[in-house]
């Protein structure tokens, strides 16, 4: 008989799916290093923290919120972080809007400025997605609709890169980028709490 379970990898925290074949009986018993109960809370924020590529920005983000109460799950922490995402791509939005209403730009930065705009609308429709996808339990779905909401407002970075608009729009699409990750990576500690 085979089964999933998690066992540490390298210290009480950290936890890596492996498949263990037994033989019938041996599953009745105790055993010491079977977790009681899967992460949750700061513990869990901290775990999927230390996978991202931004630490601080993680942990800054997700432990004043929700997603580090004592009983948060992982749908809870991708959730935050998603909600998160789609403020801050909203925000850009608007401020890529608000630029595109000022005289000043020239015809190639107004260009610039548009491309930038495709690349936020289809990074909004992505969250969305993702958002449908995580409250439906289409787990890869999301992932990949984060990823592609990820890679647009990079897309969306590219195109103004050493322009003057970069430094008003950098933060918000950095963090909308980071944001992504946090998704991602949170979905790698969901446990079944997560899909009832």
């Amino acid at each position: 008989m085979c089964y999933l379970k998690f066992v540490s990898a390298s210290g009480p925290q950290s936890k890596i799916k492996n498949a263990i074949c037994v033989s019938p009986l041996s599953h009745l018993s105790p055993r010491n290093d079977e977790p009681d109960e899967p992460l949750r809370g700061k513990d869990l924020v901290n775990e999927v923290c230390n996978h991202t590529s931004d630490y601080k920005f993680c942990a800054d983000t997700l432990l004043p919120s929700a997603a580090s109460a004592p009983s948060a799950t992982a749908g809870e922490i991708a959730n935050t972080a998603l909600r998160f995402a789609q403020v801050k791509a909203t925000d850009a939005r608007v401020l890529i809007a608000s630029l595109l209403l000022k005289n000043s730009s020239s015809s190639t930065g107004r260009r610039l400025l548009q491309r930038c705009q495709l690349d936020n609308n289809k990074t909004i429709r992505e969250l969305s997605s993702a958002n449908d996808d995580l409250n439906s339990d289409s787990i890869d779905s999301m992932v990949e609709d984060l990823n592609n909401a990820a890679n647009a407002t990079r897309s969306c970075q590219d195109t103004i890169r050493e322009t003057p608009f970069s430094s008003a729009l950098d933060n918000k699409n950095i963090e909308v980028i980071k944001l992504c990750e946090i998704g991602v990576v949170s979905t790698k500690f969901f446990t079944i709490d997560d899909f009832t």
